[in-house]
Order: C-alpha cells, then structure tokens, then sequence
C-alpha cells in the first residue's frame, strides 16, 4: 500500500507488486467481459426499449417503443396453442411469444438488492484500479477526466435500474448511455497500466543496473 500512499511512477513497481496487480487487473478483464455476456443475454440490445422491457414486463416494454412496434397476434379460437411433451407428430407447436422469451416485472426487492450488493462492491474495484490508473504517465488531466467519467458512468449505470423500475420507461434510455460511459472510462484504467507496467519494465532493470 506504501506505492498508493506516497505515488510514484508505475515503472517504479517491484516485480512482485507487477505481478500481483497483474493478476488483479486479468481477473477485471474477464469481469468486464462477463458483465458484456450478461448485458447481452438479458436485454439483447444497446436500446432502451429493452431495457424497459426487462424492468418491466414485456407489455411496459412493448408501449415504450411506441405503435411501430410489432403485436403479438393470438389466434382467435381456443386460445394460444401451447408446445407440451408428448404432442401428436402431426401437431404444430406455437411460435414462441417473443424472441427473447417472456419478460415479467422485476419485483422492488429484486431491484434493491441488486443496487444494494453492487453499491458496496463496485465502488471498491473502482478505487483500486483507479489507483493504479493514477500510477500511470497520462497526463494529469487525461487521468483526471477518465477517472470522472468512469465514475458518473459506474453511478448512472448502478441507479438506472431503479429509475426504470420506480420512474417509469422514460428512464431506460440510461442504461445504454451509461454502458457506453463505464465502459468509456474503465477499458483504459484497466488496459493501460497493463501496458506500462510490462513495457517500461526494461528501463527499470536498465537504470536498476546502471546505479549499481
């Protein structure tokens, strides 16, 4: 902790504290790249219909795109027809209701408890690899807006779920904003310091050898 309290360089790392911060900053990147898969198996899209979707319900969902969206067309007798095991073979099954199956209304608790556990563990991954990202050679400026950015973007992205659920469709245009601005923001106070660690590591075994 001694490189955070009095900061120096990035290159200035010890070889051990390199590695460790290594495998913390890989570890964020297969988190990054997890949360990518997760975003796209639960809305499917960058737009805010889904979004809204998701929150709440498929009928909010469908109102929030508007009246060019596509109805879902029942038949007129006897209802949906439904796919069970053990149909006749020559029986049709139904087409599914929505591409990305049904959609319910996310209860409050569900949604609280989500803000509530990503309040208390983002935020410390962000101080971390923020940290690291104040090690850097950037400029104090370029480090300063990055930081900002991927902090907003990091708080609009962990509030947005609550705005939709308890604000109302008008809200989800937030989620994928705020995708683009974490993302924006955390891919280069991740990656970078990867890449000074390890490319300026040869100046340091350099002017290690030369003092001695």
């Amino acid at each position: 902790m001694r490189q955070f309290a009095r900061p120096f360089p990035i290159d200035r790392l010890s070889l051990e504290a390199r590695v460790l911060y290594t495998a913390f900053l890989v570890f964020l990147v297969g988190g990054i790249a997890s949360s990518v898969w997760l975003y796209e198996d639960s809305f499917g899209s960058l737009g805010g219909d889904a979004a809204a979707r998701y929150y709440l319900g498929d009928e909010a969902g469908a109102a929030a795109e508007g009246a060019g969206g596509p109805a879902l067309e029942l038949p007129e007798e006897g209802g949906p027809a439904l796919d069970l095991p053990g149909e006749l073979p020559g029986d049709v099954p139904a087409p599914a209701a929505t591409a990305g199956g049904l959609h319910l209304e996310k209860s409050p608790r569900q949604v609280l408890e989500t803000f509530h556990f990503h309040l208390f563990t983002v935020p410390v991954v962000l101080l971390i690899v923020g940290h690291l990202f104040m090690l850097t050679a950037l400029s104090l400026r370029l480090k300063i807006v990055v930081i900002l950015v991927a902090s907003v973007g990091t708080f609009v992205h962990l509030l947005a779920p609550l705005l939709v659920r308890f604000g109302g469709a008008a809200w989800s245009p937030l989620m994928p904003l705020s995708v683009i601005a974490a993302t924006i923001g955390w891919l280069p106070m991740t990656l970078w310091p990867l890449w000074e660690m390890w490319t300026r590591l040869p100046q340091r075994v350099q002017r290690d050898g030369a003092g001695a």
